[in-house]
């Protein structure tokens, strides 16, 4: 092994310093002490061991997970962080991003957090798959959009906070006003609510979003009777979307596609959703690819829950 410039002597103590430091598990001030040096030359030969290979790191498992794939991803996203998932069977993909998605937020959550959530079946198993949490004081759930009756009511916001508050012994703060309305007028008149005014000004506050991300038209049908193919208008704006986060639609490039109805939907505003700091997007499946994209390049999400397939192609584009 060639260490550079390095005489044998220096590569001896070289050595001699990473088997106090790595192997005994001296601090770096008795290394010191002990080999009669300052602190801080120990601290680079530390750090020079493993650059010129005198130290070789390896972590058990690394074969099992996906470390290397995830640490890609966010950097080339500019992602908080990157969760991946093997699937192997597709009845099973919402359970296992659940349950991943699950443990994702626990790294999040803190005392005094305010998590708003949307609707979904990723986010509904995020929180079956959450175990009941002890440790966490003065937490609050509410939600980011509108209510909305649903075939499954386990897929309904209104529930989905209820559950959630009960498993992290937090407050529920319910928004309570439908997701979409008649008219603009009406929408502002439901803001202007005091009950609602007050909560709004609660899901403003939130520091954690959780989100599922929705693929085309098919994914966000409970809006969908508002649209009408005969409406040149919307059959245009229809064509450009390929994804939706928290009601709001955008491109393969993750630029906005406002719908016309935009000023009857009430949800968190667009700027006040984007100033959340954690930005959870749970969702899988090729079919999802666009839209994962999308809501990745649009800001729309900064940790993103997903299985090894997707991200695999996230990395390739």
């Amino acid at each position: 092994m060639v260490y550079g410039e390095l005489s044998e002597d220096l590569i001896n103590e070289y050595r001699r310093v990473a088997y106090y430091y790595y192997r005994i598990g001296l601090t770096q001030e008795e290394i010191a002490k002990r080999m009669n040096m300052s602190r801080q030359r120990v601290n680079r030969i530390v750090s020079s061991c493993i650059k010129l290979g005198i130290v070789k790191i390896t972590i058990d498992g690394m074969e099992n997970c996906y470390l290397e794939l995830e640490n890609q991803l966010e950097k080339k996203f500019h992602l908080k962080e990157v969760c991946i998932i093997e699937n192997e069977n597709p009845d099973d993909l919402y359970d296992n991003l659940g349950a991943e998605a699950a443990q994702c937020l626990m790294r999040h959550v803190k005392n005094n957090s305010i998590i708003g959530i949307a609707r979904g079946r990723a986010v509904s198993s995020l929180i079956e798959n959450l175990p009941i949490v002890q440790n966490k004081e003065n937490i609050t759930v509410t939600q980011l959009i509108g209510n909305i009756k649903e075939d499954n009511s386990q897929l309904g916001v209104d529930n989905m906070v209820y559950e959630l508050a009960s498993k992290l012994h937090a407050h529920e703060e319910h928004l309570y006003a439908p997701i979409i309305v008649g008219t603009a007028e009406l929408k502002n008149a439901f803001m202007e609510d005091k009950v609602c005014k007050n909560t709004y000004s609660i899901i403003k506050n939130s520091d954690i979003a959780i989100v599922g991300i929705g693929a085309a038209k098919k994914q966000w049908k409970y809006l969908m009777s508002l649209y009408s193919q005969e409406d040149v208008r919307q059959r245009r704006w229809a064509k450009k979307v390929v994804g939706e986060v928290c009601t709001y639609f955008y491109d393969e490039n993750g630029n906005e596609v406002e719908p016309p109805f935009r000023d009857r939907i009430i949800t968190v505003s667009h700027n006040d959703y984007k100033s959340i700091p954690i930005r959870i997007g749970v969702a899988g499946g090729v079919e999802k690819l666009d839209a994962i994209r999308g809501a990745v390049l649009g800001g729309y999400i900064n940790v993103l829950v997903t299985d090894k397939e997707v991200a695999e192609k996230l990395l390739e584009n």
